[in-house]
């Protein structure tokens, strides 16, 4: 580009060497617009060096106040590379309101911090006392982020403080939001990611009206309509797990958290643990589990599934990831420390869901067993289409879909709550059934089985058949349980006949209400299960029912009472 220069430039030259025209620097390059920040009051002509600071963030935005403070920054990074002067900003917080805001110019930059001075708009301002939090926008990605500031004094505020902060850096932190989806009764759930403030209100902000309590590891609450939350919980720990008991199914919903670190230690004392898992993704146990602390688990408990370890086969049982989202118990035979291993380990998003035949479903409760099939006798013949039942007296407290040696089956014990009545107690003996589903018979199973006590792993070796339960008593609805029900009910019959069987339920005028069963079957004992839906599978009120058995010439029928 060429100019016209007078005097002593002798016509014209090259901008870059016109930096003086007439000896008198009337005409001088440079940057000649005010609003830059390296505008030159002496430049006549425009050189096309102007440099503009970048906007400030609009999450940066604030009121001047009557009150304000100031925070000295002697050093900034990113991550612990030096920010960019004139190009990043930062921000002054105090909880989520943005209290000042600076342009990052380098040492010693100066960031005010209003205070409340009462005004409408500086409510939420900062207070006497009150600690502030920091943030920076990295205009390279133009995302803001938290940072963290090391002070040797006090940062609490104070009208027309002075403060300095030796160094400030801003961490590549990102916030998430994640439902968990709860059924009615106890879910066994972990946090991999929080919000700032992870009181029990804050997070149970959505289950309002559905939670009635939170169980953790030796604490507790439940919440009252006068007093809130009440009881030892008061917040949740990102390496804890719990117990959330709900009256209905319904969704757990966190907002703007914060990812609990992968690499987070785990301080576990003798016996059982019960703990979180810090990852959104999936992983196998034995790659999540690296290490010589392995050799201490006992064995791994989640809602419903569990896991040992065995010398041979390594990992048994129906639980064979870490989820997110999910809690379990870890038993150890001695007190370590261990961190899981994330990054190493296999993601598998295509977790197998266990199957449960509706009839044989069952309540999950905070209070829970296991029992692993090591090896069965001769004179069993299963399939995999065959289930594996437990009962405490007449009552289904635990099912699991036959899938080889180590098959674990839950047994649910009693917390207290409705949705467990009947369930075992300590010192209960659970009966273990076998049900064929190529004939529909249920077979009582004998061994060695230890007596129900919460979190325990049992092993069950040379399972058999109990001969007696082979030959059924007499054709005939023997009973069902419970009675009075809600939502279902189980009917035990049995036939001393191979006969084609109709089992239904009607109502008090005789109308057809369920077709439960209609089919060829052997003689045999069975148990089958009414959920309260009739044959649109729409729930019917409460009230009385006729269930009737039909087989051949042969009719029998029980009363069944409902009440919701």
């Amino acid at each position: 580009v060429e100019v016209d220069c007078a005097g002593d430039c002798g016509g014209s030259a090259e901008l870059d060497e016109c930096s003086v025209c007439n000896g008198d620097n009337s005409s001088c390059l440079g940057c000649t617009d005010e609003e830059a920040s390296n505008y030159d009051e002496n430049a006549t002509i425009d050189d096309g060096t102007c440099e503009y600071p970048n906007p400030m963030p609009e999450d940066f935005l604030f009121n001047q106040s009557t009150q304000q403070a100031f925070y000295f920054i002697i050093d900034a990074t990113f991550e612990g590379e030096p920010l960019e002067i004139g190009e990043d900003w930062l921000a002054i917080y105090n909880d989520d309101v943005c209290v000042g805001a600076r342009l990052w110019n380098g040492a010693y930059t100066d960031i005010p911090a209003m205070g409340d001075d009462g005004s409408d708009y500086t409510q939420g301002y900062m207070g006497p006392g009150d600690n502030p939090s920091f943030k920076v926008y990295d205009a390279s990605s133009g995302e803001i982020y938290n940072a963290d500031v090391t002070s040797q004094d006090s940062l609490a505020w104070s009208n027309n403080g002075f403060y300095y902060i030796e160094i400030l850096n801003g961490v590549l932190i990102s916030t998430t939001s994640y439902s968990l989806d709860l059924h009615y009764g106890a879910n066994l759930v972990s946090f991999y990611a929080l919000p700032e403030d992870a009181s029990l209100e804050n997070m149970m902000a959505s289950l309002d009206g559905y939670v009635t309590g939170v169980i953790g590891e030796g604490v507790a609450a439940s919440p009252n309509p006068v007093l809130g939350w009440v009881g030892s919980l008061d917040e949740i720990n990102p390496l804890s797990g719990y117990w959330v008991i709900v009256n209905s199914s319904s969704s757990l919903d966190i907002a703007d958290a914060l990812y609990t670190d992968p690499g987070s230690v785990y301080d576990l004392h003798y016996g059982a643990n019960l703990i979180s898992f810090p990852s959104e993704s999936p992983v196998q146990l034995g790659d999540a589990l690296q290490g010589d602390f392995v050799s201490s688990i006992d064995g791994i408990i989640g809602e419903g599934i569990a896991a040992t370890l065995n010398p041979v086969l390594g990992w048994v049982g129906s639980l064979n990831q870490f989820e997110g989202g999910d809690g379990y118990w870890l038993k150890v035979s001695e007190a370590i420390s261990f961190s899981f291993n994330i990054d190493g380990g296999r993601l598998s998003h295509n977790n197998e869901v266990l199957e449960i035949d509706d009839n044989f479903s069952f309540n999950q409760s905070s209070r829970q067993a296991f029992y692993f099939i090591e090896s069965i006798s001769d004179n069993i013949s299963i399939s995999n289409d065959d289930y594996i039942l437990a009962y405490n007296n007449n009552v289904l407290v635990g099912s699991r879909k036959w899938n080889g040696a180590y098959t674990d089956i839950p047994v649910m014990g009693y917390d207290g709550n409705s949705y467990s009545s009947g369930y075992c107690e300590i010192g209960d003996i659970p009966s273990i059934k076998l049900y064929k589903s190529s004939t529909g018979q249920i077979i009582d199973l004998v061994a060695d089985i230890p007596s129900f006590e919460n979190n325990q792993i049992y092993m069950l070796s040379n399972l058999g058949i109990d001969i007696a339960s082979e030959t059924p008593l007499s054709f005939g609805i023997v009973k069902n349980y419970p009675n009075p029900f809600n939502p279902s009910t189980t009917i035990d019959f049995n036939l001393d006949m191979d006969s084609n069987v109709m089992l239904a339920v009607y109502d008090i005028n005789g109308k057809l209400v369920k077709e439960i069963k209609n089919e060829y079957l052997n003689s045999g004992n069975y148990s089958i299960q009414w959920n309260g839906l009739n044959n649109q599978g729409l729930e019917v009120s409460s009230g009385t029912y006729i269930c009737k058995l039909i087989a051949g010439q042969y009719s029998d029928q029980i009363k069944l009472l409902l009440i919701k």
